[in-house]
């Protein structure tokens, strides 16, 4: 009887075989997704709240990154790149089509119109849109937005040395103090804070102090290039979003 049910199996799967049908594994989905950090949940809660409070329009979300920053520090991340791009000394204006309409309920400094807060936890770039209006969910960024300081990391260093060389060299010759090229009042500008350990990387990139193409028009060094070109990096990788 056993051998009379081996043959049978044995010309049941050559019938298969024969037809053409192919066995083939199914994947099943898999259960092991990894989890959001906890601190996401922490972070939509302290922009919510903050939203709510009736804070002063100018330096709003300025104030909030500080906040945000901080708790992400708490939370073991110590890499936080902070971006903010607008206008200094510029008003609002409204649109042909808006004149005579109610004001909009809410309006962000025209200081920062855009900013975002980038940070790296085990090896993950995230970004959150910090707006003004409303908390916006924490989502996935890109990595080059801060490799781009590592790559560069020399220029930006040299950068650092500039201005302290020369701050060193005015307070040591009072009398004969050095200054920097004149800048506008009015200009777009771009704030950039690199967070990275107790370490912090900061300058501004004023529009009218670059070309069109980003070479600068007075402090010609190659750091002030690379500022550009990074605060062109984030602007671009945020407006795809």
């Amino acid at each position: 009887m056993r051998q009379r049910n081996l043959l049978l199996t044995l010309a049941l799967i050559g019938c298969v075989l024969l037809s053409g049908f192919r066995l083939e594994a199914v994947n099943l989905p898999s259960h092991n997704i990894a989890k959001q950090p906890g601190y996401i949940e922490v972070l939509d809660s302290i922009t919510k709240n903050y939203l709510t409070k009736n804070i002063p329009q100018h330096n709003r979300m300025w104030n909030l990154h500080k906040i945000l920053t901080s708790r992400l520090k708490k939370s073991g991340v110590d890499t936080v790149l902070f971006y903010q791009s607008g206008c200094v000394g510029c008003e609002y204006l409204p649109a042909l089509d808006e004149l005579g309409k109610p004001k909009k309920s809410c309006l962000c400094s025209e200081e920062e119109q855009v900013v975002y807060l980038f940070w790296r936890d085990k090896g993950k770039t995230l970004s959150k849109n910090l707006d003004c209006c409303q908390n916006q969910p924490v989502a996935t960024g890109r990595p080059s937005v801060i490799n781009f300081y590592f790559q560069n990391k020399t220029h930006f260093q040299a950068g650092e040395k500039f201005f302290q060389d020369f701050e060193a060299y005015n307070r040591t010759h009072p009398k004969n103090i050095k200054f920097l090229p004149p800048t506008s009042i009015h200009d777009d500008v771009t704030h950039i804070q690199f967070y990275l350990g107790n370490k912090t990387v900061k300058f501004q990139v004023r529009q009218e102090e670059f070309t069109s193409s980003g070479e600068p028009r007075h402090l010609r060094y190659t750091w002030k290039r690379k500022q550009w070109e990074w605060a062109d990096l984030i602007k671009k990788s945020v407006a795809t979003k």
